[in-house]
């Protein structure tokens, strides 16, 4: 088991190196964006990148998972080929049908997603970046399958280099605007393509076997309702913060607002106060990024690793053990992001500057309930291996709609009168539903012995110590914060610890 157990850590680290990289690019460049962007600026590149959530799971409709499963159940490796080639020109032939019409529908479809009309020609970037992001989807999971992370977290890598370097050239020294962002991010995934050609060209064939697409795509097609699902815990809160009453905006947000936004406000146009929210919201939740990016971390890896070794004789007791640390890591993250979000913000920049610029402070009361949410996103990525083990796929279905619809029904009743809080609120404890309701299912047909009695004192020992540092301003000071995270990680060690034995039920 240890060595299996170093197998997972070890991919899963070069895999989150990757993933860091190429996701953090939205954390890196927020800084930046901070600088440039008021919040009403930057409020039209959250609303396309928040409708991206929604679209990629249409332009995908769970073709990556059906391949990794089929692939890696292959006899052989002309099998795997076939699959492989079927796989890609499926999601090339409905991508490029979905591009066609957000290309020329673009003007209709921004009023739909609150974009004003001036920035309808954004969606036509959106477009292409969807396109691309699709055909490199099956590449990348082949790379997994073939445990080639290095080959992996250099494609990434290059991706979030090109990324960053234009959005620089293109603001600093060009002075464009936010479609910047969109230019930057169409060539970035044009060289994560091109990097992918080797892997095309060993591959893919120019042969399409309905036999075998039929099957991938009944496996498939449950992660699309599932997906959108998703899309909507994940997403839909900003659209709801774009409808909030600009009044009750401006009576939540006001006093923060920068003075030109402020009077755009106040002289009758609705949208400055929204965009306001919407702006500040969309870029402060990205403090949250180090618990999403371990969560995406660990599923990269997880996924390979728990199918390749399901049908061990402990795979049960294995999987428990890696949720015991899961847990244990999950409440240090939470403890330490939170503890130093604010002292990351203010951190001072030449010029006076902080690493964030203060109209975005408003919105740091967002980031532990966010990172609390994420936390529980890797639990559920944890439990859905029953549901891949015993092809119970519907679950996913039953668990993303029940967190669908907590996240609709408390973004629509609190989202109006709360604003951001209530959106970050909303998405969390989706996340949990979605979570707990996932492992009541798959435990009726893939049991796994957790220890939930050490699991639930990691989890409960963390939250109670977050709401007294919270309450409690004494606590917050970087001395005693340390101290409780040292704490917390001395019990958390004490817990996980090996111990011999095999984990057993509380």
């Amino acid at each position: 088991m240890a060595n299996r157990l170093r197998k997972l850590a070890s991919e899963t680290a070069i895999y989150g190196l990757s993933s860091i990289l190429a996701r953090a690019v939205n954390f890196l460049l927020f800084p930046f964006y901070s600088q440039v962007f008021l919040p009403d600026e930057y409020a039209p590149v959250i609303v396309i990148y928040a409708a991206f959530v929604f679209l990629n799971i249409l332009y995908q409709y769970g073709m990556e998972s059906a391949y990794l499963k089929f692939a890696a159940s292959a006899s052989d490796d002309d099998g795997r080929i076939r699959v492989f080639s079927t796989a890609f020109w499926s999601l090339a032939g409905t991508s490029l049908v979905f591009s066609a019409f957000l290309w020329f529908g673009r003007n209709l479809v921004a009023p739909g997603i609150g974009l004003a009309d001036v920035y309808s020609g954004l969606l036509g970037y959106a477009a292409v970046i969807l396109l691309l992001d699709t055909l490199i989807v099956v590449p990348f999971a082949e790379l997994r399958l073939q445990n080639r992370p290095w080959y992996f977290a250099f494609v990434r890598s290059v991706n979030v280099a090109v990324n960053v370097g234009l959005n620089v050239w293109l603001i600093v020294f060009r002075g464009w605007g936010v479609e910047a962002v969109l230019v930057s991010n169409v060539a970035a995934s044009a060289v994560e393509l091109a990097l992918l050609t080797p892997v095309l060209a060993g591959r893919l064939r120019a042969a399409f076997d309905r036999t075998a697409w039929k099957p991938m795509l009944r496996f498939a097609l449950p992660f699309l309702p599932g997906g959108l699902g998703y899309a909507i815990t994940e997403s839909i809160n900003r659209f709801f913060l774009k409808l909030m009453p600009p009044d009750q905006a401006l009576a939540l947000y006001g006093s923060s607002m920068p003075a030109e936004t402020l009077a755009a406000a106040t002289a009758g146009d609705p949208d400055a106060a929204t965009d306001f929210v919407v702006g500040t919201y969309g870029g402060m939740v990205k403090l949250a990024i180090v618990m999403a990016l371990g969560a995406q971390m660990f599923r990269f890896a997880w996924q390979p690793f728990f199918l390749q070794h399901a049908k061990d004789e402990d795979a049960p007791q294995l999987f428990a053990r890696i949720f015991l640390v899961l847990t244990a890591a999950l409440g240090a993250v939470l403890l330490a992001t939170s503890f130093f979000a604010a002292e990351l913000v203010a951190f001072p920049l030449p010029g006076g500057r902080r690493l964030i610029a203060e109209p975005y402070w408003v919105g740091l009361s967002i980031v532990p309930v966010a990172l609390a949410g994420y936390a529980f996103q890797a639990w559920y990525y944890h439990f859905s291996a029953g549901a891949y083990i015993t092809n119970t796929t519907r679950y996913f279905v039953q668990c993303t709609l029940a967190g669908s619809a907590v996240a609709l029904i408390i973004n629509a009743t609190l989202v109006p009168t709360h604003g951001m809080i209530a959106a970050a609120w909303a998405t969390t404890a989706a996340y949990a539903v979605m979570a707990l309701v996932l492992l009541a299912l798959v435990q009726r047909s893939y049991r796994v012995p957790y220890a939930w009695g050490r699991a639930l004192t990691l989890s409960g020992t963390a939250v109670v110590v977050l709401v007294a540092w919270t309450y409690v301003p004494a606590l917050a000071v970087w001395p005693i914060e340390l101290a409780l995270l040292a704490a917390y990680c001395a019990l958390a060690w004490a817990l996980v610890r090996p111990s011999g034995t095999r984990p057993q039920p509380g």
